[in-house]
C-alpha cells in the first residue's frame, strides 16, 4: 500500500443536508400521491399516512440543517477574513457555538456583517420566524399542548388514536400557512419548509455572495441536473407557496436600484 498524505477538511454539511431534504420531499410527495402509503415507519398516528408523515418530517429536519449550517458557515467565513478582531468579535464567536438561537444568530448575522437592512425582508424574516417555531414543536414535544380523541383495541396497550387537537385556539403559523397539528403533519407543510429553506439561503447567497451552489437533479426536465444557486432553484419551483416573494430583490444592486 503506498504511502499518501491525510489532508486536514473541513465541511460544512450544507451540501449533504440539503440533498437529504430534498430526497425526502420527493418521497413525501410519492407517498401523497399513493392511495395507500402505509409502511413500518415506527410511526402509529393516522398510519395511512404513516410513511408521507416521516418523510415530511424529514424534509423539514434537513431543511432547518441546512439553513443552520450555512448561516454557521457563513459566520465563520466572515470571521477567518477578519485580520484585527475587536473584543466584540471574539466575544461573538466564543458565545455563537452555544448560548444564541439560531433567529439570533440569523440576525447578528445580517447586523454585524452585511450592508442589508433586515427590515426591508420582514417578508423573509417572518416565513423564517415561524419555520423556527414550526421545527421546535417537532423537536421539542410538549405533551400537554394537545389532546387526543383515542379507542382502546381489543389488543392489550394498543389504542388507535382519531385525532388531535392544540388546547389552544392560537394559529401560530399564519404568514407561513403551516400546519398546526403535528399529528396532522403532510406533504404541503414538506414543501412549504423546503421553499422557506430555498428563500433564506437565497437571501444570504445574495448578500454575502457566498456562491451556494447544490447538485440538483431535476426530474421534470425544466432544469439540467447541474449545480445550481437557490434562487435558481427557488424559481423553478411548481407550485410555489410564496409567489409574493422574488429572490431577484435579494441583491444588493436591486435594493441600490443599479441596472447592473
Amino acid at each position: 500500500m503506498k504511502n499518501c498524505d491525510v489532508l486536514p477538511l473541513t465541511i460544512d454539511f450544507i451540501g449533504f443536508f440539503f440533498k437529504s431534504s430534498r430526497d425526502a420531499l420527493e418521497r413525501a410527495a410519492q407517498y401523497a400521491q399513493s392511495i395507500k402509503s402505509h409502511h413500518v415507519t415506527g410511526l402509529t398516528v393516522f398510519p395511512n399516512k404513516s410513511a408521507e408523515t416521516q418523510a415530511t418530517l424529514e424534509t423539514v429536519i434537513f431543511s432547518f440543517m441546512t439553513i443552520e449550517a450555512t448561516i454557521n458557515y457563513i459566520f465563520f467565513k466572515e470571521q477567518e477574513e477578519k485580520y484585527n478582531q475587536s473584543g466584540i468579535d471574539r466575544w461573538l464567536k466564543n458565545k455563537w457555538r452555544g448560548g444564541l438561537s439560531i433567529s439570533d444568530r440569523f440576525f447578528l448575522l445580517f447586523n454585524k456583517y452585511s450592508s442589508a437592512d433586515l427590515n426591508k425582508f420582514q417578508n423573509v424574516s417572518s416565513l423564517f420566524n415561524e419555520f423556527i417555531s414550526f421545527r421546535n414543536r417537532i423537536v421539542h414535544s410538549y405533551p400537554d399542548k394537545y389532546d387526543a380523541l383515542v379507542e382502546f383495541s381489543d389488543i392489550p396497550g394498543e389504542v388507535f388514536i382519531h385525532d388531535v387537537e392544540p388546547r389552544t385556539t392560537h394559529k401560530p403559523f399564519p404568514y407561513s400557512g403551516l400546519t398546526d397539528e403535528m399529528a396532522k403533519i403532510k406533504y404541503t407543510d414538506a414543501a412549504r419548509c423546503y421553499e422557506i429553506m430555498l428563500i433564506v439561503l437565497a437571501l444570504i447567497n445574495a448578500q454575502f455572495v457566498a456562491e451556494l451552489e447544490f447538485f440538483f437533479e431535476d426530474k421534470t426536465n425544466i432544469l439540467k441536473s447541474r449545480a445550481l444557486s437557490p434562487h435558481v432553484i427557488l424559481l423553478s419551483l411548481e407550485p410555489r407557496y410564496y409567489p409574493h416573494i422574488d429572490p431577484k430583490t435579494f441583491f444588493p444592486e436591486f435594493l441600490s436600484g443599479s441596472k447592473k
